[in-house]
């Protein structure tokens, strides 16, 4: 028999306590580490906005890079 655990959408982790360890969000799961790293950014810092982009990719998939201006042209 397999085990199935979760895959964070933004780090790729599996985390230790599987579904316990996270929430989802939109369908996608949601770590625990990568939850505190969100919430604990400073708003003055580019860390905050790649977390804000990878929510937006988590939402609205591949087309939050249109979404927020960062398109390939």
């Amino acid at each position: 028999m397999h085990n199935i655990y979760p895959r964070c959408s933004l780090c790729r982790n599996t985390p230790l306590n599987g579904l316990y360890d996270g929430f989802r969000l939109a369908g996608k799961f949601i770590c625990s580490a990568c939850e505190e790293q969100i919430m604990t950014a400073d708003v003055r810092t580019p860390k905050y906005q790649e977390n804000l982009l990878l929510i937006r990719k988590v939402l609205y998939g591949q087309s939050a890079d249109y979404i927020c201006g960062q398109s390939n042209r």
